[in-house]
């Protein structure tokens, strides 16, 4: 090779070594995969703030329907219990304020015949809600199981338990125990009862008093007085004024210038007639004494109703007291029982495009059923104070079978959705 070959050659070599090379296609950036412990030591906390804030987002689903079916069912079970409340105060001729300390009294059982079904059709609702809006879809799709959306609402049913319990075994035979003697110490109120001017009273069944006006106190101007308490001595009496006085042996109704009417005869076909300047009438047994009153067991409370003898329960029988101390025990459990069933029979199924009317439909059917159930061994154990211990299978049983239900399904979108999206 001469100089001039070997020249060019160099050249050409030192132009290749200045152009620059092509560029390569920028290749896609792919996560490369972290070290076990700081995977696990970084998912944990974000994990951990993604569970709470679903945690709370649920509950808070479930929060608003809850109130308001408390608010429905205690305006419509108050209504109907309050009904023979009402008719004490008017018969009795109380005052306004009585009434108003009936209602509050009455709150504490209303309560709890609505905290169990107000959290079932409260939760109930809520997950069907959620279902509707494909939001638990979304939940199962980002890894959420069935068994995971129990845990908010378990948290929210032991928070209603926890009032529940404290309601049912002391706010309430409290309450049922003051009411009792106030509406004992009403209808024992004989002044309150007779001295209702220009009005047609019934203190009791089968007497009824009507008196025109007051003249000064204690004093009555115009009275009538008809008893037909026994059928066979009825009796009217009729006066020009009368007189009440609390005596020793009970309350006396001194009646002045009346007459005394009473059928006689072998059908009531004549009339006697007695006129009198003066005649007493007894009224003790309009009267009652509070403190003698025989207690009812939804009065007591829990620890005398496990600890009352046979001896100690005449004349009721120790199961009433025993149903009654285990009922209050047992009836938070149906707290959390029931609204677990309903999470289970909506969840446990799977997605439906169709609805889910048939399952709220059998879940409504178990509660129902379970709720029976719990009231059956109660009437059960009143009657035989041993058959205490199965007044708590329902709501237990209840609580098996909703954790078994959702366990059996397991994460039924992912399992059963995703492999018909995928045809």
């Amino acid at each position: 090779m001469s100089l001039a070959q070997t020249a060019i050659w160099a050249f050409r070599l030192l132009c290749l070594a200045r152009i620059p090379a092509p560029r390569q296609p920028a290749a896609r950036s792919r996560a490369l995969p972290r070290a076990p412990c700081d995977t696990m030591m970084r998912g944990r906390s974000a994990k951990g703030a993604a569970v709470s804030r679903l945690d709370r987002y649920i509950m808070a689903q479930i929060l608003g329907p809850f109130l308001f079916f408390v608010l429905v069912f205690t305006g419509v079970i108050w209504l109907a219990l309050s009904l023979r409340v009402i008719d004490t105060v008017v018969n009795s001729g109380q005052s306004a304020q009585l009434f108003l300390e009936f209602v509050v009294l009455l709150i504490p059982k209303v309560m709890m015949i609505v905290l169990p079904v107000a959290s079932f059709a409260g939760t109930l609702y809520a997950i069907n809600r959620l279902y509707s809006d494909s939001e638990v879809v979304v939940m199962f799709a980002s890894g959420v199981s069935g068994q995971r959306i129990l845990r908010p609402v378990t948290l929210f049913a032991l928070a209603v338990m926890a009032v529940m319990l404290v309601i049912s075994t002391y706010l309430a035979p409290m309450a049922q125990r003051v009411m009792l003697d106030r509406v004992s110490a009403a209808r024992g109120d004989v002044a309150a009862a007779f001295l209702r001017p220009g009005a047609f009273v019934t203190p009791e069944a089968g007497v009824t008093v009507y008196m025109r006006e007051m003249a000064r106190p204690g004093e009555i101007l115009g009275i009538f007085v008809h008893d037909e308490r026994d059928p066979d001595a009825i009796v009217t009496y009729t006066a020009e004024r009368a007189v009440l006085l609390d005596a020793e042996p009970g309350p006396r109704l001194v009646m002045f210038d009346g007459v005394a009417q009473s059928p006689s005869g072998p059908e009531g076909e004549s009339l006697s007639i007695l006129r009198f300047e003066q005649l007493g009438y007894d009224l003790s047994s309009f009267s009652e004494d509070p403190s003698e009153r025989v207690r009812k067991p939804s009065e007591l409370s829990i620890d005398r109703l496990l600890t009352i003898t046979e001896d100690e329960a005449k004349p009721r029988s120790l199961g009433d007291f025993r149903a009654e101390a285990h009922e209050a025990l047992s009836a938070p459990l149906y707290v959390l029982a029931l609204p677990l069933l309903g999470v289970a029979f909506v969840i446990g199924g799977g997605f439906r495009r169709q609805g889910f009317a048939m399952r709220i439909f059998s879940a409504v059917s178990v509660a129902i059923c379970v709720r029976l159930l719990g009231l059956a061994l109660k009437g059960a154990t009143a009657g035989t104070a041993a058959l205490w211990p199965l007044m708590y299978a329902p709501p237990v049983l209840g609580i098996i079978f909703a954790v078994w239900l959702l366990s059996k399904s397991g994460r039924p979108i992912l399992s059963r959705a995703q492999p018909r999206m995928a045809r």
